[in-house]
């Protein structure tokens, strides 16, 4: 049974201040909330796990551990907003992770999701991760892509049902200020 390489990386991504505000859809962040914000991401700084998969050309998988979900989870149950907010910190830390991996993301690019192959599951289940036939991982705040990169939107296995290449028409529900 053919597995890949697994390599545990040493990553340790800085906060991406910018990058936080979008995905938790906030202009701004008070000195206090600022603080509690990195307060969470130094705690869960140590439940990241980076790993190369395969030799030369392989993949990147990044995840929180299960502790982190659990955490996530709830706080959801008590404050939707403090949830929604705690879930924008895991999704920037693993953005974060990608983006030091492979500077490249800055521009546009997206990180392709390969095709869920047998090597590929079987090296996951090494890691007590699995890969489902949809192309999600068991993990929650989790991503796996080519590295180094290559390849982008027309090599991803979830190129189909990718809001980007679904051509849709947002201008009706997006206020663009340039109204008749």
């Amino acid at each position: 049974m053919k597995t890949l390489s697994i390599i545990p990386m040493n990553i340790e991504p800085g906060f991406d201040f910018s990058t936080f505000l979008f995905l938790a859809q906030l202009d701004e962040v008070g000195p206090q909330e600022m603080l509690s914000i990195l307060e969470t991401w130094e705690k869960w700084l140590p439940h990241l796990k980076v790993y190369k998969l395969g030799d030369r050309k392989g993949y990147a998988l990044v995840f929180l551990e299960a502790q982190v979900e659990e955490e996530i989870d709830d706080i959801w149950k008590t404050s939707p907003s403090e949830g929604f907010k705690h879930e924008a910190i895991a999704q920037t830390m693993i953005m974060g992770t990608l983006k030091g991996l492979m500077p490249e993301l800055e521009a546009n690019e997206c990180a392709p999701v390969p095709e869920p192959t047998k090597p590929i599951r079987r090296t996951l289940e090494k890691i007590n991760m699995a890969m489902h036939e949809s192309g999600a991982l068991s993990r929650k705040y989790s991503t796996i892509t080519p590295y180094p990169h290559r390849y982008g939107c027309e090599r991803c296995y979830l190129k189909e049902s990718c809001i980007k290449n679904m051509n849709l028409d947002l201008r009706g529900i997006v206020n663009t200020g340039l109204e008749n």
